[in-house]
């Protein structure tokens, strides 16, 4: 077909780069009457925009001009594969790139361009395929304009043509072949062959039948769409011979099919759709074809959701996910009978909960103490237990370790903490005694048991005088205002460390914090992205109108804005997750944790000494003491440990993620160089400080974890 007659289709593209296409278009635009369009420079800053940037090849690919001789119009575009990578990336990532690339070598017939105009235009818009074969012989008409996205300019012309204009406008690069004659018993097979999917949207009977004949012979599947409750119909026939319409027609002969009246054809278009499911309006019309209607109706929005719908089945197809054979319905009417409001999130602001009542007892105020003490997720894994004149502290009996805690080694930090605690509140009501960690070696069993503290008529001024700092203290994720530890604020959170025997390492400064936040930003990307860790982070998150609200991470105490709240119900959602590992992606996880640690004024790393339990214990120690003196200086506190704090080596990463425990290895390395850690210490805990507002809402505890006998 001539392009530039008036039955044209295909537009001219002329290449920057080739001087013979440059004379072409010198020429064309001397003549009167031709509208340049030339927004490459737009283009251009679109591309450049594009995440990640894209390669050098492509930002300076020569451009092109298109002319569209149906509109006397030339444009200037860019080259076809910038092209390609601006136009689809609003795509992304509902269709990935390499989907792009693999949907981009599908080529699609489609016969009838009354549904099937939507459904190229669908098709297109998602760039779902790579080549295009437009079939229909009818000229558009003033009816059609209900349904079909043409304008009155196109009366007359034939609708695979105008349809195919209109692609061209969309994509100039995209190859298109027209059948204005469309396809009957004599060219159908050419029509078919060389495809990799056909749709039938066609209007003739004996055509449907000879279609699915072609296309069971030479393995192509089919898919048709009926504008009428959204009714679906896909037919495997590359994977599985199967019976033309699913077998709902029976054995029959296209030729007398053809041979048949309109009206004569609907107890046969009635066996296809299923009279007791099309819905009341269409059924109500059928009666009436030839009475008071021309011909069954259609409307332009039923035919549009049409073409999703089928662009949704090709895309399936084309990238080999799972699709059956078979029928179903997409049908918004009944979505619409259905509407209900929505569940209520159940993320309403909430009152603190108040603290329990403390007792005059002493002893009383030594337990209320210890529990108030910090552990990785408020998981309380402490069992603490007054009576005969001491208290002892050990791993209670059903608390069970988090893959990130290797070893247990953050439950004794924990434990160090609930000790600490109890050893200030002994001293500030005189009757402190010994204090004694239970030795024993890392490969042994653990001890219910593991430090006492005695009960007798002493203090120690310098833990009494961290009573009331230590019961005030709590973890506040609120952001920083960036501003650095002065001198003697560094100086002091030493000193509360090295007063327990102690050693911590703080990192300071806008460039040093900016690569730890990015270092622990990627830790939480991949404890989101493994479904162990994963499900392990989310089960320690409690709504305000949870019943187990006295353990875990109150949601109200993350620091989020509206914004991230609303984010973090999609993060939450393992569905989501499992995608975003599929692509390795997901770099947004991390997002609040950057920009947590970014606002900091510090990072400070508690080390303990060795590998054993009774290591961790003390390091436990010295880390609430240094968190109690940070919140003395009116700082904000966050635990920030990565999820391989407790690692020693690649045994414990593969635990950890068998997928990526390399990535894993290589941000330890970096850790250890962030704070330049002693070969002979190890981290116990990783402290974000800063200055911020008061966290207005504390984190519960559990009563069932402290106990006093007689």
């Amino acid at each position: 077909m001539n392009a530039d007659g008036e039955t044209g289709w295909t537009p001219s593209v002329f290449a920057e780069d080739r001087p013979q296409d440059m004379e072409e278009l010198r020429r064309l635009r001397s003549e009167p009457g031709l509208v340049v369009v030339d927004r490459l420079a737009d283009q251009v800053r679109g591309l450049r925009e594009v995440l990640p940037r894209p390669e050098s090849d492509l930002l300076d690919e020569p451009a092109r001009w298109v002319h569209y001789p149906w509109h006397r119009t030339v444009v200037r575009v860019l080259g076809p594969n910038s092209f390609r990578r601006l136009r689809l990336d609003r795509n992304r990532n509902k269709v990935t790139s390499a989907e792009q690339d693999r949907l981009g070598e599908v080529t699609v017939g489609i016969v009838g361009l009354s549904v099937g105009f939507s459904v190229a235009q669908a098709l297109v818009l998602d760039g779902v395929c790579g080549e295009l074969r437009l079939a229909d012989f009818d000229p558009i008409e003033l009816s059609n304009l209900n349904r079909l996205p043409a304008s009155l300019v196109d009366l007359g012309t034939n609708k695979a043509v105008v349809a195919a204009r209109r692609l061209a406008e969309l994509d100039p690069y995209l190859p298109l072949s027209v059948w204005p004659e469309g396809v009957g018993p004599e060219t159908i097979s050419e029509f078919v062959d060389g495809l990799d999917i056909v749709v039938d949207e066609c209007d003739s009977l004996d055509v449907k039948v000879a279609l699915r004949a072609e296309a069971a012979r030479r393995a192509v599947p089919l898919v048709m769409e009926t504008s009428d409750r959204g009714l679906i119909d896909v037919e495997r026939f590359d994977v599985q011979p199967g019976r033309p319409f699913h077998g709902l027609l029976g054995e029959i002969d296209p030729e007398r099919l053809a041979a048949l009246s309109g009206r004569e054809k609907i107890p046969y278009a009635l066996r296809l759709l299923g009279p007791e499911r099309i819905s009341a309006r269409m059924a109500a019309s059928l009666l009436e074809v030839e009475q008071t209607l021309a011909t069954w109706p259609q409307l332009g929005s039923e035919v549009m959701l049409g073409g999703a719908t089928v662009a949704a089945v090709v895309r399936r197809l084309g990238l080999g996910q799972p699709l059956n054979s078979g029928r179903g319905r997409v049908d918004v009417e009944a979505c619409l009978d259905a509407l209900a409001l929505p569940a209520d999130p159940g993320n309403r602001p909430g009152a603190d909960a108040p603290p329990p009542p403390e007792s005059d007892d002493p002893i009383d105020r030594v337990l209320h103490a210890a529990s108030r003490a910090p552990s990785g997720g408020n998981s309380q894994p402490w069992s603490v237990t007054a009576g005969g004149g001491t208290l002892e502290i050990g791993i209670a009996d059903d608390f069970v370790p988090t893959a990130i805690d290797i070893h247990a080694r953050g439950s004794y930090v924990a434990l160090g903490a609930a000790l600490q605690n109890a050893r200030i509140a002994a001293a500030a009501h005189r009757i402190l005694g010994a204090v004694r960690v239970l030795e024993r070696d890392a490969g042994e069993p653990p001890r219910k048991v593991l430090a006492t503290m005695q009960f007798s008529d002493g203090t120690d001024s310098v833990l009494a005088a961290q009573y009331e700092s230590m019961l005030a203290r709590g973890t506040n994720r609120q952001p920083g205002d960036g501003s650095p530890l002065s001198d003697a604020e560094t100086a002091a959170l030493h000193q509360a460390a090295e007063q327990e025997g102690g050693r911590i390492r703080i990192v300071t400064g806008a460039d040093r914090l900016a690569e730890a936040a990015e270092l622990l930003a990627e830790s939480d990307r991949i404890r989101y992205l493994t479904p162990v860790l994963r499900r392990e982070m989310l089960s320690e998150l409690r709504w305000p109108d949870s019943e187990d609200i006295d353990s875990g991470i109150d949601v109200r105490t993350l620091g989020m804005d509206d914004a991230e709240r609303t984010m973090l119900d999609l993060a939450l959602r393992n569905d989501v997750l499992d995608q975003l590992g599929e692509w390795d992606l997901g770099h947004g996880l991390g997002r609040l944790t950057g920009m947590r640690v970014r606002s900091s004024s510090a990072l400070v790393a508690v080390f303990a000494a060795g590998p054993r339990p009774a290591d961790y214990v003390r390091a436990g120690m010295a880390a609430e003491s240094v968190w109690i003196c940070a919140h003395s200086l009116g700082l904000a506190v966050q635990p920030a440990s990565p999820v391989f704090l407790y690692a020693e080596d690649d045994t414990d990463l593969v635990r950890l993620s068998e997928v990526r425990f390399g990535a894993l290895g290589k941000l330890q390395s970096t850790l250890d160089d962030a704070f330049d850690r002693p070969a002979d210490l190890r981290f116990a805990l990783l402290l974000r400080v800063a200055r911020a507002r008061p966290e207005r809402i504390r984190s519960a505890r559990r009563s069932d974890r402290v106990r006093k006998h007689p």
